[in-house]
């Protein structure tokens, strides 16, 4: 966990719980690699087996490529490559995003930001289980605008508010957001969050001197 400290329980139960969440998210591409391969045994099947595992390679890439940066750490991560992680890691799917750029940031700055930013398209993305439209506005004060059927927001809502973190209670289904106020304090703010009718979501990143 990048520049994080947490007691020795929760920091073991929160990577337990992100290790969750990212194994669901890659479970079903390793699936079908291996109905693939399966595939394969039947000479009228190879070459449709070829393209699945063509396709489901490629997907499996990118993910892996976004999570290495999302979760990971290392001081480099620009917002070009952000933002270039993220298109390809949405690529296909049903939610599009539109990327903005804000005021620049350069250095461990950046880097803390841009990390943040991947994350909070992780959180718009379980915010519109449907699909819909999320656009990034990049810089020194990162935030999303999601649009869309908006799925139920208790938990985002609560995880922004700054109260007292319920460990225990949490499940890597809904782990995201509180990881995502957690790179915010990191990073020297929190997010602010806003919504309407369940149609708009805005996350904005609240420095702690504004």
């Amino acid at each position: 966990m990048p520049g994080i400290t947490l007691p020795g329980d929760e920091a073991v139960l929160l990577s337990g719980l992100i290790c969750s969440r990212l194994c669901h998210d890659l479970v079903g591409p390793a699936g079908a690699m291996a109905n693939g391969l399966e595939l394969c045994e039947d000479p009228a099947m190879v070459d449709a087996a070829m393209g699945l595992m063509k396709s489901t390679s490629d997907g499996l890439n990118q993910r892996l490529a976004f999570f290495r940066r999302a979760y990971g750490t290392g001081g480099n991560l620009t917002w070009d490559e952000a933002r270039d992680l993220t298109q390809r890691y949405l690529s296909g799917a049903r939610h599009v995003v539109t990327w903005h750029q804000g005021d620049e940031e350069g250095g461990e700055g950046q880097a803390n930001r841009a990390r943040l930013a991947m994350n909070l398209i992780l959180c718009a993305v379980d915010a519109l289980p449907t699909g819909g439209e999320i656009a990034l506005t990049a810089g020194a004060h990162p935030g999303i605008e999601a649009s869309g059927n908006l799925g139920d927001l208790e938990n985002l809502v609560a995880a922004f508010g700054g109260g007292q973190r319920d460990w225990a209670g949490l499940t890597p289904r809904d782990v995201q957001p509180h990881w995502s106020a957690m790179l915010a304090a990191h990073a020297g703010g929190r997010i602010g969050v806003a919504y309407d009718t369940g149609s708009q979501l805005i996350l904005r990143f609240e420095p702690e001197d504004v």
